[in-house]
């Protein structure tokens, strides 16, 4: 059985995937505690490349959940997400692993959604926050390590996630995706000869503002768990909100001239 080094395994999703993945990978959870779900634990930090190295010995690839969830104060998101991520990818480089899967987030893009966009991964990006500036720092990241190294990635842009596997309000709706579906994008992510790939990791959201194609054209991904189906359990008010929701769909000119010229309400959501 192959071993799967997750980062992070104590946080919310890496929880989850280290309960998905059990009889299928050995998972070996990388954190600043053990946790139970994970088959077994390296304890360490983020930005110990030694430890890393250690904790890489035998396994199949990486999937690099750790990091700040949200904002912080810029030192913070600097040494955790931004020099932790680096310091991944080259512990991967030192130990010889090939294929790492990293949880970038939507909020890359937050600008768009702000301003009802439809997004595409090849879109520049258009950071919400500092933390979303960390994480399009991992997928510069990645890419380099990927074109000076050969080491390849799958950089997941992750929306909603919820402990409990249900979407919770409206916005939820947009960009959630279900335990099981999102261990399917990681699986097929690890499986994937795809060497270097951005997606949208919520495929089961029919009204997603950005475009969750690519798990299904680059890695394959099939979507077992329709976020649709949730709506009867909202308001009917919640309900209506969902339903008048509209993305505007831009050419690539009209993406360029308002990339160049027109800037995104200020107002922050979520």
């Amino acid at each position: 059985m192959d071993t799967l080094l997750i980062t992070g395994g104590l946080g919310r999703i890496g929880t989850a995937l280290c309960h998905q993945f059990k009889g299928e990978y050995r998972t070996r959870s990388f954190d600043l505690r053990p946790t139970s779900e994970a088959d077994e634990n390296a304890i360490g930090n983020i930005t110990d490349i030694p430890t890393l190295v250690a904790a890489c010995e035998g396994v199949k690839a990486i999937v690099h959940l750790a990091g700040i969830p949200g904002d912080a104060p810029f030192d913070l998101l600097l040494d955790t997400n931004i020099r932790g991520t680096y310091c991944v990818y080259e512990a991967a480089r030192q130990a010889g692993v090939q294929r790492v899967v990293f949880a970038s987030t939507n909020h890359v893009t937050g600008m768009w959604e702000h301003a009802r966009v439809f997004t595409t991964p090849d879109m520049p990006v258009r950071p919400d926050s500092l933390y979303a500036v960390s994480k399009a720092a991992g997928e510069a990241t990645a890419r380099f390590f990927a074109d000076r190294y050969g080491i390849a990635s799958v950089c997941m842009r992750i929306g909603a996630f919820s402990p409990e596997d249900r979407p919770r309000g409206v916005r939820s709706l947009y960009m959630i995706a279900s335990h099981r579906d999102f261990a399917d994008i990681v699986r097929r992510a690890v499986e994937s000869d795809v060497h270097f790939a951005i997606v949208n990791a919520y495929p089961g959201c029919p009204k997603a503002y950005a475009d969750p194609s690519t798990c299904v054209s680059l890695l394959g991904a099939t979507c077992q768990d329709n976020m649709e189906d949730w709506l009867a359990e909202y308001s009917e008010d919640e309900r209506a909100e969902y339903a008048e929701v509209e993305w505007r769909h831009l050419s690539r000119d009209e993406m360029l001239e308002e990339w160049t010229r027109v800037p995104a309400p200020s107002k922050r959501r979520g």
